[in-house]
């Protein structure tokens, strides 16, 4: 793909190059316009800065990227990006002001052309004042000037007061001169502008001369040698200030740009460990605030709606809800009036608003920022995908557990039901034929079914409810042997299996929902005498440990696998055992009892019954007892 390079600057003949690159790119070519952020930027004026937003809205309207690149030598700068990038044409503009004093010095265009001899360089007139070229002194307020002076004012006074010194000591003119030369080198690393340190290179020059060389306080010198020093002092003094100055604004400029580097860092940082939306945006917002250094609205975007997310700082009182806030340029992602969307692709998830009344953003300032929120829009979008692919992946969890739900009902229904069927039909066509013994029996087995058929009901019913956290906990203080009482007389037991519950050392009242836990008791009783030969006791047990009451029913079958204590447990989960006894079971009872003792803050467990069966407990909180004297 052909790549284009046009040069931002905020000269108001900058639109006819952005389209005349824009114009080259009309085919498919990628455009970018790139900025350089020379030293002298800073003090650019108000109104220059807004022509330069204003250039950078047409570009991005023109569908061009921005870049952002900081340096003093702008042709070194723009021949490097577009080396680095791959760029075969570059689109400027050409000014006739003149940069410096001395016009044989090569213009843009033609050391562009030396460092980029295979690109096309196309050239664009441009009559106006460029970015590239020092702004004017208008640019520089009165109050910054002011205090220029008088810094280079009080520095020139100490360092004569110093040189008085030094030579009321005997020490040579040349320890004098080094004080001067401190004296322009600490001017120019203060100052804001070149100016200050020539002129306390000019100033330094004419009092060495008038207070330390002879004749004093004059201007005229004896010796023939010291002209020659004064000028090597003054262009040492010039060449000394001009080059702490560059290093200053090098510095700054250093400073600046580790600074958004640090705040892109730290808001990557920052979203990784942000959990849900809410965080992600509060990110965004603070993230912007540090900076922009201002104060910061942001919107949340949902459903066509913008509303108030935060504010930083925070405010008393929130600021209007935003329903005029979208407008046709925020929704296909362009600013305006100081909002500045958060948006990935054509989803626009919020909008950050910064106060009209603030001056325009610097360009290296409006690239950064762009960027952070580009950054929280894309963790905006992962969030989104995320709480999807859960939402997916619980639909078809509940997908799976209907389906095994009815696959498991339809088959364990259809044994009872049609055993029930089938007896009642025989009862009713063959009655008077069958003996009495054989209608009694008949007569239970459709007992047991319609039993079994109820329990499950009741089991169905009530996992339904927990899982969906419709049921309402009712707990008050129950004594534990009550509860015992209450189970045993809901199991359908015989005499070939007899139910024992072993003397508590203790009286243990638990604050429980009596009715669950008397479900969680016949369930585990039931089960129980399922699995127990003929004769074989069910025990039923409780005592207090760590602050709690734990009861359990234990058996003397034969065991559950250890491989299968993990999944008993389960929804659905049918053990080796039942499989092989033939025994119907849908495998909800132990999923419901693990429902309701969770429900209760407590934890449920199974553990082998030396020498053999198994032993199920459950914990449950003890309730405190009150005595009245």
């Amino acid at each position: 793909m052909e790549k284009i390079l046009a040069c931002l600057s905020p000269s108001p003949s900058n639109p006819k190059i952005l389209r005349a690159a824009a114009a080259m790119a009309r085919d498919g070519a990628e455009l970018t316009a790139l900025f350089i952020e020379t030293p002298q930027y800073p003090r650019l004026a108000a109104a220059d800065r807004r022509r330069l937003q204003e250039n950078i809205q047409i570009a991005e309207q023109l569908g061009a990227k921005i870049q952002t690149v900081s340096g003093d030598d702008v042709a070194f700068q723009i021949a490097e990006y577009a080396r680095l990038s791959d760029i075969k044409k570059v689109v400027l503009g050409q000014s006739d002001f003149k940069p410096s004093f001395f016009p044989s010095q090569a213009s843009l265009p033609d050391r562009l052309a030396e460092y980029l001899p295979d690109a096309e360089i196309h050239v664009i007139p441009d009559r106006k004042r460029s970015l590239y070229f020092p702004p004017s002194r208008q640019s520089v307020s009165k109050r910054r000037i002011m205090m220029d002076v008088v810094v280079t004012l009080l520095m020139l006074a100490a360092a004569t007061l110093l040189g008085m010194v030094l030579f009321g000591s005997k020490l040579s003119n040349s320890s004098i001169m080094m004080v001067y030369l401190l004296g322009v080198l600490l001017v120019a690393v203060i100052t804001s502008h070149r100016a200050c340190s020539i002129a306390a290179a000019v100033a330094s020059l004419f009092l060495f001369n008038f207070f330390f060389i002879q004749p004093r306080y004059s201007l005229a010198a004896y010796e023939p040698g010291y002209p020659v020093s004064l000028i090597v002092m003054f262009l040492t003094a010039v060449i000394a200030g001009t080059l702490a100055n560059r290093l200053k604004q090098t510095a700054y400029q250093a400073a600046r740009t580790s600074f958004r580097s640090r705040i892109i860092s730290d808001t990557d940082q920052l979203l990784a460990k942000a959990q849900g939306r809410e965080e992600i945006l509060r990110v965004c917002a603070e993230q912007s605030a540090k900076l922009l250094g201002r104060a910061v609205v942001l919107y949340e975007v949902s459903e066509g709606k913008a509303r108030f997310r935060c504010a930083v700082p925070e405010r008393d009182e929130p600021p209007s809800d935003g329903r005029e806030l979208l407008s046709e340029k925020l929704l296909l992602g362009q600013e305006e009036n100081g909002c500045y969307p958060v948006r990935v692709k054509e989803q626009l998830y919020a909008v950050l608003q910064i106060p009209e009344n603030e001056p325009p953003l610097e360009l290296a300032a409006h690239a950064t920022l762009l960027s952070v929120l580009s950054e929280c829009a894309l963790a905006l979008e992962n969030e989104k995908n995320a709480r999807e692919k859960e939402a997916a992946a619980v639909l078809a969890e509940n997908e799976r557990l209907r389906a095994n739900l009815l696959r498991s009902i339809s088959h364990d229904l259809r044994t009872p039901l049609m055993s029930v069927a089938g007896n009642a039909g025989a009862l009713l066509a063959n009655e008077e034929r069958y003996s009495a013994q054989t209608r009694r029996r008949l007569y239970r087995d459709i007992y047991q079914d319609s039993l079994w058929l109820t329990d499950l009901v009741e089991n169905l019913l009530a996992t339904t409810r927990l899982e969906g956290g419709a049921a309402n906990l009712h707990l008050s203080g129950e004594l534990v042997e009550d509860l015992f009482a209450e189970a045993i007389t809901h199991v359908h037991a015989d005499d070939r299996h007899p139910i024992r519950t072993q003397p508590l050392s203790e009286m243990l009242m638990v604050r429980a929902d009596p009715r669950l836990i008397v479900q969680v008791l016949v369930n585990l009783i039931g089960n129980a005498l399922k699995y127990t030969p003929p004769g074989s006791p069910v025990l039923l047990s409780a005592k207090r440990e760590e602050g709690a009451a734990v009861i359990s029913v234990a058996d003397c079958g034969a065991g559950i696998p250890p491989e299968e204590k993990e999944q008993v447990f389960d929804m659905f989960f049918v053990g080796s055992n039942a499989a092989s006894s033939g025994r119907k079971s849908l495998g909800l009872g132990l999923a419901l009892c693990r429902s309701i003792v969770n429900t209760h803050g407590g934890r449920i467990w199974v553990q082998d019954n030396i020498p053999h069966g198994s032993v199920f407990s459950f914990t449950l909180p003890l309730e405190e007892v009150s005595e009245h004297g």
